[in-house]
């Protein structure tokens, strides 16, 4: 399997919602299985759910309002947002997105919905939600508290000299991945925008959110 960052270099965006799917689909693996995020040598962060965010810059192509980092949201209209480098750990309020975006072009991201968490001794790591930690598993466990993940990263790039970094160590894909819609994105009044949640809008149906479901 070719390196996360390799893979992310390689990728060019479409216009194509059933291109993008394919595209996502063969990336997808390489997250879930194509390494971990190595805190500080203390702590290795294993992808569990990966879900996909992709939005054109341009007036053609997929649009995908709900991303955070792109231009005009949540800023003054007009204003432009630098790009980010290649795997760029960004911090928001649904909790960190791997990034890939190209200039002038489009934004792309891939968000941490689920991961395992396991310490240099070996052990899980269980958020504790009464006591707002994490703590020791004596079992297997994972977890979907993404927004808790800035208790262990904080805007860090991967490919940087920090101590936060991708370690790029391949395992082998025992199942198949389970596919669905992402979390919590639902459509707004136009046909091409996707929003948060609010009551009565119908729930978008891209399927661009993809589960391993076998154990670390």
């Amino acid at each position: 399997m070719d390196s996360l960052f390799s893979r992310l270099e390689k990728f060019q965006g479409s216009s194509d919602e059933t291109e993008l799917f394919d595209k996502f689909n063969n990336l997808a693996p390489a997250f879930l299985y194509g390494g971990y995020i190595n805190v500080r040598d203390e702590y290795k962060i294993y992808i569990r759910t990966v879900e996909f965010y992709f939005h054109s810059e341009t007036e053609e192509g997929v649009h995908d309002p709900i991303v955070y980092h792109r231009n005009g949201k949540n800023m003054v209209e007009n204003l432009e947002v630098p790009y980010f480098p290649l795997m760029t750990l960004h911090a928001h309020n649904s909790g960190f997105d791997i990034t890939f975006e190209k200039e002038n072009q489009y934004r792309a991201s891939a968000l941490i919905r689920a991961y395992e968490v396991v310490d240099k001794d070996g052990k899980y790591l269980k958020w504790n939600k009464g006591e707002q930690k994490f703590e020791r598993s004596e079992k297997y466990c994972f977890n979907t508290q993404s927004t808790y993940l800035y208790l262990l990263l904080n805007g860090f790039s991967l490919m940087g000299n920090s101590k936060i970094e991708w370690d790029s160590v391949p395992r082998e894909q025992k199942t198949e991945l389970f596919i669905k819609s992402r979390q919590g994105v639902y459509k707004s009044e136009s046909e091409t925008q996707y929003i948060v949640p609010k009551e009565g809008k119908e729930k978008c149906e891209r399927k661009w959110s993809f589960t391993r479901l076998d154990k670390i």
